[in-house]
């Protein structure tokens, strides 16, 4: 589907989203994800749409570029939405369900062990809620709303989106500030060479080594 010619773009990330992204991210509104699995999932993600938009490496196109060209949203995105929602639903539930009761149960004993744990998951809802600029003491009285929460969760996310992008750019700038710094070393005194380092400048030594 993805290489046919005959559909149209917003049909294939259509059919992407409603199979390849449910099935990628069933049960995520209670993963804990760390950021080695964020960043599988994102290059799973940006090959797809790859794909999709028929775009190859030489066309240098960013991750960036390449979703507001498919119209969607980063795999973090998308798994902090489902949580989000998930979290005003569990919230709201009656104080007996069993969702409510492990959101807000504690064990009576044993202790974590020394060193960093893994995290729980109120640990990562928390973090959730900062990324997204969501007040933690303010998180029952938003969730008890449906609606509200709702316009709260898409306001959030917008924020978190574009904190995203603005870092990734600024990573981008600094990679290709770094790569373009034009670097000094050592000249050959035969040739005048200027070498960016002291092994290009061995490397460059065979070449009046050999015999002419």
């Amino acid at each position: 589907m993805f290489f046919n010619h005959d559909l149209r773009v917003p049909t294939k990330v259509a059919v992407y989203k409603v199979i390849c992204i449910s099935i990628l991210l069933y049960g995520s509104e209670s993963w804990i994800p760390y950021r080695r699995c964020i960043r599988m999932l994102e290059a799973f993600h940006i090959r797809c749409l790859q794909s999709i938009l028929g775009i190859c490496w030489w066309h240098r196109k960013t991750h960036i570029e390449t979703r507001n060209t498919a119209n969607i949203e980063s795999i973090e995105h998308l798994v902090l939405q489902k949580q989000l929602y998930w979290l005003g639903h569990a919230i709201r539930m009656l104080s007996n369900r069993l969702p409510r009761r492990l959101l807000y149960g504690q064990l009576l004993t044993g202790q974590r062990p020394v060193g960093r744990p893994k995290l729980r998951f109120s640990d990562h809802i928390k973090s959730v809620l900062r990324k997204c600029d969501i007040p933690e003491a303010d998180l029952e009285q938003l969730a008890a709303d449906r609606d509200s929460w709702r316009s709260t969760c898409a306001t959030g996310l917008e924020s978190f989106a574009a904190a995203s992008d603005q870092a990734a750019s600024d990573r981008r700038v600094r990679r290709h500030a770094a790569a373009q710094a034009v670097r000094v070393g050592p000249a050959w005194p035969q040739c005048g060479r200027v070498c960016a380092s002291d092994f290009g400048l061995r490397s460059h030594l065979r070449v009046h080594q050999r015999p002419q």
